[in-house]
């Protein structure tokens, strides 16, 4: 009895995915000033909307490479991907703060053993830089970031290398994404995609299965809603 309670739990078992940058933390501004800042330093154009078309949601050295194309030496890349992750962690030092209604929501699927994990683009020292600071590493069981994959986002790379490590099959994990590539990442993994409107506004992100603002008020009952009709 006890094995066929235990195979329907994981018969049930769903699992929650959170990129980091405008998910866990709302730093767009604080991202798009040190591309500014660094594309100002390089002698390089950038605007708001090609950053949120075309950036948003890339690994490092692949933006790095977009504008940098003739750069190929990889220590030259790393080193100025590293500059403009040290511009932004600068800016947002003092600023750092957890997205509202994240550690109820956390500490509701801890309470549920209901498996958590992270999955960005990002450098690892900007995920330290925020779960350390916070000590919030012990509610994710698994963390994937922009290192741990040779593809960004919209690649489904990093979700499914997420859901791996969970070991819960893709289609029983739901994303949570501010970035249009990262909602793409999701969905070409087989995955529930959730939008959080902080880079782009809500109704940019209609074709995501939910939209929050925050995850003030949402309960796990309302996200496992959107599981009935397959689990």
């Amino acid at each position: 009895m006890d094995q066929e309670k235990a195979k329907e739990r994981k018969e049930k078992q769903l699992a929650l995915i959170f990129d980091m940058d405008g998910v866990i933390i709302d730093n767009h501004a604080y991202h798009m000033e040190a591309w500014l800042q660094f594309a100002k330093k390089n002698d390089l154009h950038l605007s708001e909307t090609e950053y949120k078309q075309k950036i948003n949601g890339r690994t490092i050295g692949e933006i790095i490479r977009i504008f940098f194309p003739e750069e190929h030496n990889p220590d030259t890349i790393q080193k100025l991907g590293n500059e403009k992750e040290q511009y932004y962690r600068s800016l947002y030092f003092y600023k750092r703060k957890l997205m509202d209604g994240l550690i109820p929501l956390l500490k509701a699927c801890k309470l549920q053993h209901i498996p958590c994990g992270i999955g960005s683009s990002a450098p690892p020292e900007n995920i330290s830089f925020i779960i350390e600071h916070f000590q919030i590493k012990k509610y994710f069981r698994s963390i994937v970031d922009g290192s741990n994959v040779t593809n960004g986002k919209p690649h489904p790379e990093v979700y499914l290398k997420v859901a791996k490590g969970l070991g819960i099959s893709p289609e029983k994990c739901v994303v949570f994404e501010d970035a249009l590539s990262g909602i793409q990442a999701a969905k070409n993994a087989g995955m529930k995609t959730i939008g959080v409107a902080t880079t782009h506004p809500e109704h940019e992100l209609s074709h995501t299965d939910m939209v929050i603002k925050d995850f003030t008020n949402l309960p796990i009952e309302k996200i496992n809603s959107l599981f009935l009709a397959s689990l």
